[in-house]
């Protein structure tokens, strides 16, 4: 088995089938420079090799966020292939296919179920949906486990597996299936909002602590996924322990454009490599040091030959690279500055926008948190009676505030006529949440904003909940497969917010 590592999510596997083909599954799609999704740069930037794409059997589409799912890198495949890989598209995004049928005409694609197997050419494909019992922004993710008879490998994708019974003994029975010769196990590390935080603290000694911080949390959540075996009730099967079982981290390669600053994306929290040697540091703790652990780099191809893992060549896939791998430097004097504004500061129809405010509010807003156990309203409501809202409308020439209640007597959130000690839950300008409610915002543009300490931003958050706003989803994609069929970039789109 061959795993060409594209960076990021992306990676494509090589593997043969009972009659000794390759047959090629890639995983994930986004293969442009920018993510729309939260105007930030892929490191490295990339050029692909149309011509080696030709080779790849099927393109296995996880979920919706458009660092995974991304209409740029389907116009580009399709317009440049001439034979075209079947796309795999998990049952809970479904409702983007007619956006397939109507920007990408003749194009193939096979809807996956949770835990129904398929084959690809006699190559076993079983994808899972993972149960959890909190809601998320990350509960369309599907995860799949590819294999013939001899190997396996799976890619948890962007979300960890449930940390239950059920969840973990799935994940070994695969494993187990058949005596392979080798177990791969691709888990993916993401310290992006770690190393945003990081960021915005004022000075480097703050940095440095909050650094500290963040690597004892880590230490901590690590050693649980060993400790918690020595528990009784904790009737694990433990995939580490299976054999031949390897375990591979792969990164996330997004940064701020570095047409902000050069050597801003030098600023990290904790890069994969120094991760993996904490790792392995806490497993030999635990005597768990008998299994293969290392890390991919970007844009190299990898041979597993039974427990172990040979580094080959570059990838091919790739025509051009450019790559920023400086060391990190944590002491650069490099912090994030925000202005007090909308990311798109100009007038609107403000009726239009109460009429949008007040339908997210009481429809999207309120029935989504006063369920979810995670960050329950209703304990909010019962201890304060009362959650507000704040917004900032343009007004002619400058910026006025509305203010927006919920009431138990209507249980529905109205204006609230007069606030003097200007008191509330959470704040936004109404420009924004226009924008997210047309899709040319959404839930991590707020790496452009600047968000009041302390404020629960529920509002904004909710926007995103996958199950809830699939409307606002479609509309995102049909705008980005529009642009990028006319011939548009996404680079254009993401680099007019740091003009």
């Amino acid at each position: 088995m061959k795993i060409d590592y594209l960076w990021h999510s992306e990676f494509i596997v090589t593997i043969q089938n009972s009659k000794w083909e390759d047959i090629k599954i890639m995983s994930d799609a986004w293969l442009s420079n920018y993510s729309f999704w939260d105007m930030m740069e892929r490191n490295p930037k990339i050029k692909l090799n149309h011509s080696k794409f030709e080779e790849v059997d099927a393109i296995f589409i996880s979920h919706a966020h458009v660092d995974h799912f991304d209409p740029y890198t389907f116009i580009e495949l399709y317009k440049n292939l001439k034979n075209k890989p079947t796309l795999l598209i998990p049952n809970t995004i479904s409702y983007l296919t007619p956006l397939l049928d109507k920007y990408l005409p003749e194009q193939k694609y096979i809807i996956l179920k949770s835990k129904n197997e398929i084959d690809i050419r006699w190559i076993k494909v079983y994808p899972l949906v993972y149960d959890n019992t909190y809601i998320t922004n990350e509960d369309d993710v599907m995860t799949i486990w590819i294999y013939n008879d001899k190997e396996i490998v799976y890619t948890e994708v962007d979300t960890l597996p449930s940390d239950t019974v059920e969840a973990q003994n799935v994940l070994f029975s695969l494993f187990t299936k058949r005596k392979f010769e080798t177990v791969l196990y691709l888990s993916t590390r993401n310290e992006l909002e770690w190393n945003l935080w990081m960021l915005d603290q004022p000075t480097l000694k703050e940095r440095e602590e909050f650094v500290n911080n963040y690597i004892e949390t880590r230490e901590g959540e690590i050693a649980w996924q060993y400790e918690k075996f020595d528990y009784q009730d904790y009737d694990f099967k433990d995939i580490t322990r299976v054999k031949n079982f390897v375990r591979i981290y792969i990164g996330q390669g997004i940064v701020y454009p570095r047409v902000i600053n050069s050597e801003i994306g030098q600023i990290k929290v904790l890069p994969l490599n120094e991760l993996v040697k904490l790792e392995k540091k806490i497993a030999k703790e635990y005597w768990r040091n008998d299994f293969l652990m290392d890390f991919f780099e970007a844009w190299k191809v990898y041979e597993t030959q039974k427990w172990e893992i040979k580094y080959l060549w570059d990838s091919e896939y790739i025509s051009e690279i450019d790559f920023d791998n400086r060391k990190p430097d944590r002491s650069l004097e490099i912090f994030r500055e925000f202005k007090w504004l909308p990311l798109n500061n100009e007038k609107r129809d403000f009726q239009k926008q109460e009429e949008i405010i007040l339908d997210l509010l009481n429809n999207r807003f309120l029935g989504y948190y006063l369920w979810n156990t995670e960050n329950n309203l209703k304990n909010v409501l019962l201890k304060d009676w009362d959650y507000i809202v704040k917004i900032n409308y343009w007004f002619w020439w400058k910026y006025e505030t509305k203010y927006y209640r919920f009431w138990f007597d209507s249980f529905r959130f109205t204006e609230l006529k007069e606030n003097k000690e200007d008191k509330y839950n959470e704040d936004y300008f109404a420009n924004d949440i226009e924008d997210f409610y047309e899709w040319k915002q959404e839930l991590y543009s707020n790496f452009l904003h600047k968000l009041e300490k302390g404020k629960a931003y529920r509002l904004w958050n909710v926007m995103w909940v996958n199950f809830l706003n699939n409307d606002l989803i479609y509309k995102k994609m049909d705008l980005h497969f529009k642009r990028a069929n006319e011939g548009k970039t996404v680079d254009e789109y993401v680099l007019k917010f740091y003009e």
